[in-house]
């Protein structure tokens, strides 16, 4: 008589694969963040092992102290280019109040320049020596720039803006100008 072969069974396989996927999924679920180190800035642990750099005694992970290396060191700031005055300007009087925005030392640039790319530049006279204006510019959440020493019909570019000196008048802490572009 001939041996009847009876087909193999798919269960053991099965189960082998389900077992396998089980496992994997089990290692994946571990709560671990595979990278050392967390968003938050604080390394993971090994629960203390020989390995383990010393604590202090402060737990399974501390806080580093420059708050995760995420400190920047100063850089120095380039102050912002005045473009000169065109060749054979004849510069006006200094007080002739003919720009249509004004800063002075105590406020702002009134009014605002327009709104470009979601921002709003300001613009702060710091001083004034001689017949030039000593200006920083804010833009956005940015630093505070300084901007070169500017006189009148001297033109300076912020970024989305340029802007250009009508009026410096020093016995009245103000400078005017007009937006070109």
């Amino acid at each position: 008589m001939a041996l009847l072969r009876r087909p193999l069974s798919t269960r053991p396989v099965r189960l082998a694969g389900a077992l396998l996927a089980v496992s994997l999924l089990a290692a994946g679920c571990t709560g671990e963040d595979p990278d050392p180190t967390s968003t938050d800035g604080t390394v993971a642990s090994d629960d203390g092992g020989a390995d383990a750099p010393d604590q202090g005694g402060a737990g399974d992970a501390t806080e580093p102290s420059d708050g995760g290396g995420r400190t920047a060191a100063a850089v120095p700031v380039e102050p912002i280019e005045v473009t000169p005055a065109p060749e054979g300007f004849e510069p006006p009087a200094p007080c002739t109040h003919e720009g249509a925005h004004l800063v002075s030392a105590d406020a702002p640039a009134t009014p605002e320049l327009p709104e470009r790319g979601g921002d709003v530049p300001v613009i702060e006279l710091t001083g004034i020596e001689g017949d030039k204006a000593q200006l920083t510019v804010t833009i956005g959440e940015g630093e505070p720039r300084p901007v070169e020493d500017a006189a009148i019909g001297e033109t300076i570019g912020l970024d989305l803006w340029t802007i250009s000196i009508t009026s410096v008048c020093s016995d009245q802490d103000q400078v005017e100008f007009d937006l070109i572009d």
